[in-house]
């Protein structure tokens, strides 16, 4: 079959080429064009990457063997009082105060926050797996140290009578519960994949940095 001509009788041609034609850049155009778009392209790809500027507050903490629990908590205190000054929201500085010890504490798989709502401890922010949302007062280790309004260290916790298991390789743990004048706000939980992970000098460096905490918050 032969080629249909274009209008002007041109053989090869169809209708319509001759209008697009017209559309088409010219040769300087398309140069033009595309130093222009690699212009566009490379201020957009410096405005993409500026100089950062890293955080060193955790790389500043002496974790040698040569220092104590009491120097390491004694350093942690020191940060979070720096980190938490100047705010009083409850959800940001739970937030900071889990990762800040989940990074600076060795041994850790969990880290966070049950805080009490309506007689029952909700999840709050952690570091770490997935946790179970809600558990009720007196049930685990941390309902247990909500109800009692006591630090519990359990060394083993397959051991611990009801022990709520939300990651399969926890083996001890510590809970801190947080009390601010006379009102239970919740609970610190500390999880650790060692036999025996937590001490008194755990329970007493922790205690401390709850204190700062607590100072920090508003709680109605």
């Amino acid at each position: 079959m032969s080629a249909v001509g274009a209008a002007d009788g041109s053989p090869g041609r169809k209708p319509g080429d001759q209008a697009a034609r017209m559309f088409e850049p010219r040769r300087g155009d398309r140069q033009e064009t595309t130093r222009r778009i690699e212009q566009i392209t490379f201020h957009r790809e410096t405005r993409l990457l500026p100089q950062a500027v890293p955080y060193r507050g955790f790389s500043q903490l002496d974790r040698s063997e040569s220092t104590s629990k009491t120097d390491l908590y004694d350093q942690l205190a020191a940060q979070l009082s720096s980190l938490l000054a100047g705010e009083r929201d409850l959800i940001a500085n739970a937030a900071n105060f889990a990762a800040l010890i989940f990074h600076a504490l060795p041994d850790l798989n969990w880290a966070g926050f049950y805080f009490l709502k309506d007689d029952e401890l909700v999840l709050g922010p952690f570091q770490g797996r997935p946790a179970c949302v809600r558990i009720a007062m007196g049930k685990g280790v941390c309902g247990t140290a909500a109800s009692t309004r006591a630090t519990t260290i359990v060394p083993n916790v397959h051991e611990f009578p009801g022990h709520i298991a939300c990651d399969s390789a926890s083996n001890s743990e510590i809970v801190v519960p947080l009390i601010k004048g006379d009102q239970l706000i919740g609970v610190l939980d500390l999880d650790s994949p060692i036999d025996g992970r937590f001490d008194s000098e755990d329970a007493n460096g922790l205690n401390r940095l709850v204190s700062v905490f607590v100072e920090t918050i508003e709680w109605q």
